[in-house]
C-alpha cells in the first residue's frame, strides 16, 4: 500500500495512567504513562490556528498603520486600498504581509511543538530523504496542474447561488473584488527588485509556513484522529482554502491543498509539498512579471484563454506524474 498510515506523532499527552510495575528486585513501583488524545490535539491545533490568524492580521495591520503614519497618513487610510498603496508603497505592503505570514504560519507551529508537543520541529518534516526524482516530479506536476486548475478557477468564479443566498453572494463578490485589488498591488512590479521581494513574501514564506501549519500540523493531527489519510487531506485542504476567505476561489485552492497533502502522505516528507507550494506561487508571479515586461503574451488574469484540449492534456500529464510519484514510494515497501 501507499504510505498513507505514517501519521507523524505530534500529539498532546492525553490522560494520565498510573501503572503498577514489578521491578527485577521484586519491589513494586508506580509508573506514570500518558495515552495520546488525538481529538484534543486536533482542536488545540485548530484553536491555535484561529488565534494565530487574528494575531497575524493585527500585527500586519499595525505595521501598515505605522508605515502610513510615518509618511503623513492617518489610520483612516487603512479603509482605502488605493490610497494606502500610494502612501505606503508596494515594498512596505509586502513587508507587512510577511509579518502576518511569519506570525500565523511559522510561530503557531513553533509554539505548539515547543510548548505543547515538546518535540523538535524537524519531526514535522518527516524522516524520508528528499530525492531528486520525486522532487522533479513534484515541481512538474505542480506546473502542469496550473493549467488544470485554470478551468476549476473559471468554473468557481462563475457559480450562481440560489436567490435565498443573494445577500451572501453580494458579500462574497465584494470580498472577491477587495482581494483582487490587494493581489494586484502585490503582483504589479515596478522593478526586478520588487519582483524578488514579492517572490520571497508571496512564494517562499507561504510555501514553507503554510505547509508547516496546514500539512505538517493540522493534517497530521487530523490523520491521527480520523485514522483516514483521505479525510485528513481533504478536510485540511478545505480549511486551508477557507481561511483565505475567498468563496469564489474556494474549490481550486482546496484541490491544490489536497495535491500538496497527497505529496506529503505518499512520500512522508514535508519538503515535497513545500517545494510544490513555492513552485505554484512562484510560477504565477513569474508569469505576471513576464507579462508586465512583455516577455510573454500570456495574461495570468485571463483563465479562459487556455484552450480546452490543453486542459485535457494537462490533466493526463498530472495523473501520470502523480502515478509515478506515488509508485516511487511503493516500490521499497513491496520489496520487503
Amino acid at each position: 500500500m501507499a504510505r498513507i498510515d505514517n501519521g507523524i506523532n505530534i500529539s498532546l499527552r492525553g490522560e494520565r495512567t498510573d501503572v503498577l510495575k514489578e521491578l527485577e528486585d521484586g519491589e513494586i513501583t508506580t509508573v506514570t504513562t500518558y495515552s495520546e488524545n488525538p481529538s484534543k490535539t486536533f482542536w488545540v491545533v485548530l484553536g491555535l490556528m484561529v488565534a494565530g490568524f487574528f494575531v497575524g492580521q493585527f500585527v500586519a495591520t499595525m505595521a501598515i498603520a505605522v508605515f502610513a503614519m510615518t509618511n503623513g497618513g492617518g489610520i483612516d487610510v487603512l479603509t482605502n486600498p488605493s490610497a494606502l498603496f500610494e502612501l505606503v508603497g508596494q515594498s512596505r505592503l509586502l513587508i507587512s504581509q510577511s509579518f502576518y505570514t511569519i506570525v500565523f504560519t511559522f510561530l503557531v507551529p513553533w509554539f505548539y511543538m515547543k510548548n505543547l508537543a515538546r518535540k523538535p520541529m524537524n519531526v514535522v518534516f518527516g524522516e524520508s530523504k528528499t530525492e531528486s526524482l520525486p522532487l522533479t516530479l513534484a515541481v512538474l506536476v505542480t506546473i502542469a496542474f496550473v493549467f488544470v486548475n485554470g478551468f476549476i478557477i473559471e468554473w468557481n468564479e462563475n457559480i450562481q447561488l440560489p436567490e435565498f443566498m443573494a445577500g451572501f453572494e453580494r458579500l462574497a463578490r465584494q470580498m472577491e473584488e477587495s482581494m483582487a485589488e490587494t493581489t494586484e498591488m502585490f503582483t504589479t512590479f515596478d522593478s526586478f527588485g520588487t519582483f524578488l521581494l514579492a517572490f520571497v513574501v508571496v512564494a517562499i514564506l507561504p510555501g514553507i509556513g503554510e505547509e508547516l501549519l496546514f500539512r505538517g500540523l493540522l493534517q497530521n493531527s487530523l490523520h491521527r484522529w480520523s485514522k483516514n489519510a483521505h479525510i485528513a487531506i481533504w478536510v485540511s485542504a478545505f480549511i486551508f482554502s477557507a481561511i483565505h476567505m475567498q468563496f469564489y476561489g474556494l474549490v481550486p485552492r482546496m484541490v491544490l491543498g489536497a495535491l500538496f497533502g497527497y505529496l506529503y502522505v505518499w512520500s512522508g516528507s514535508l519538503w515535497y509539498p513545500i517545494i510544490a507550494h513555492i513552485t505554484n506561487n512562484g510560477f504565477a508571479l513569474l508569469i505576471a512579471y513576464m507579462y508586465q515586461t512583455e516577455v510573454t503574451d500570456i495574461n495570468p488574469d485571463e483563465t479562459d484563454s487556455i484552450p480546452g484540449y490543453a486542459g485535457i492534456i494537462a490533466l493526463i500529464v498530472v495523473s501520470f506524474l502523480l502515478f509515478v510519484f506515488r509508485n516511487y514510494y511503493l516500490k521499497p515497501k513491496s520489496s520487503t
